[in-house]
């Protein structure tokens, strides 16, 4: 890719991600670059505006519910909403963009951006997909918000901020507030669930993990169920359960914690976004390309399955790579990543059980 010749001028941008909250979150580098210097639009699912408005609300949100981003009947092209996307191209087409962008290989984005008519588009093309593009890059085998970042340099902004970035504190929420204002411990906020069945860690695996840090941590525990109910099982180990938050509610709530322990799901990136640590349980997917951005957080995986990455197809009757990921063999790698946080004041000096203890002896004795 080229940077474009004028790069002084205020032009008009689409950004387009249809996918989930995580990959949301990616583009928010571009977006914090962007602003000020030129329009921005994002063209992305409906709760996009929920998730990124409060943090950045010169951006103009347009919402797609993409047909080809459903996890099936995606190539069911009759049950596609035809009235509807070629009423939202010609609104598109009638904003005049100068750039449309996308980080996706996708033919579908490339053909999408075509339609709409911008002077120029930019992506990472596949399948020939490179005819509907005026400006082409190599993707290559890196996380998904360094080919943000890539495409950020190439249409002019170099040196932008290597992170996602997410402003918890825009929107406070009174319900969050008052449950913080309660507590007076370190907290860990645990999300068992995933949009995407595959990707679920156990419940007994999480309940196991609870009581081994009940054994040598203090702290706080907030659990949030699944909207489909995943995760309530582990309400008991819990000292707060927060089931049905909306997203605004989320953001505030992660914002806040000091820890999340998560799968592979939007809530990990979100946390990431807002500067919390994050220690996640991947299985199908890569966490290369996927993992939550930050040097303080901490993937939890294993080489189970010769299949994986499966981009969340699992061809046997259950994810192995999840299920056969067990607590007591990953917890010492927990373990040592909680307590390098500690000494690196991370994660507070009194989330360690000992220090409290120790502390507590002494108020005795005095």
């Amino acid at each position: 890719m080229q940077p474009p010749s004028n790069t002084h001028a205020k032009r008009k941008i689409l950004i387009v991600e249809l996918w989930g909250l995580g990959d949301l979150t990616f583009t928010t580098p571009l977006i914090q670059g962007a602003t000020g210097r030129d329009e921005v639009h994002l063209l992305a699912k409906p709760y996009a505006k929920e998730l990124l408005q409060p943090s950045y609300p010169a951006v103009q949100f347009w919402a797609f519910d993409a047909p080809w981003t459903q996890y099936t009947g995606k190539y069911n092209l009759l049950k596609w909403k035809w009235i509807a996307l070629i009423g939202l191209i010609r609104r598109l087409r009638g904003e005049k963009f100068d750039l449309v962008v996308s980080v996706r290989s996708d033919p579908r984005d490339h053909v999408l951006a075509w339609l709409i008519g911008a002077r120029q588009r930019f992506g990472y093309p596949r399948l020939g997909s490179g005819l509907f593009l005026t400006d082409s890059g190599v993707k290559k085998k890196q996380h998904r918000l360094e080919d943000w970042l890539d495409i950020a340099g190439a249409i002019g902004f170099a040196g932008i901020a290597r992170k996602s970035s997410l402003n918890p504190s825009a929107n406070p929420w009174p319900k969050v507030s008052e449950l913080f204002d309660s507590i007076h411990k370190p907290v860990i906020c645990l999300h068992a669930g995933a949009r995407i069945p595959v990707r679920r860690w156990p419940e007994a695996y999480f309940a196991t993990i609870i009581e081994k840090l009940r054994q040598q941590f203090d702290f706080h525990l907030i659990l949030i169920p699944d909207p489909d109910g995943y995760g309530s099982g582990l309400a008991h180990y819990a000292d707060t359960s927060m089931p049905n938050l909306s997203i605004g509610e989320l953001i505030d709530l992660l914002g806040r914690v000091d820890l999340l322990l998560c799968n592979d799901s939007g809530p990990g990136h979100i946390a990431s976004a807002c500067g919390r640590p994050v220690i996640s349980f991947f299985g199908p997917e890569s966490p290369q390309v996927f993992r939550p951005w930050g040097e303080n957080n901490k993937v939890i995986i294993r080489d189970i399955c010769p299949l994986r990455p499966c981009k969340d197809y699992c061809k046997f009757p259950e994810p192995y790579c999840m299920t056969q990921l067990m607590p007591d063999t990953v917890w010492p790698e927990i373990d040592q990543h909680l307590t390098t946080l500690v000494k690196k004041r991370v994660l507070p000096a009194a989330f360690m059980k000992a220090v409290v203890e120790v502390a507590e002896n002494r108020t005795e004795r005095s």
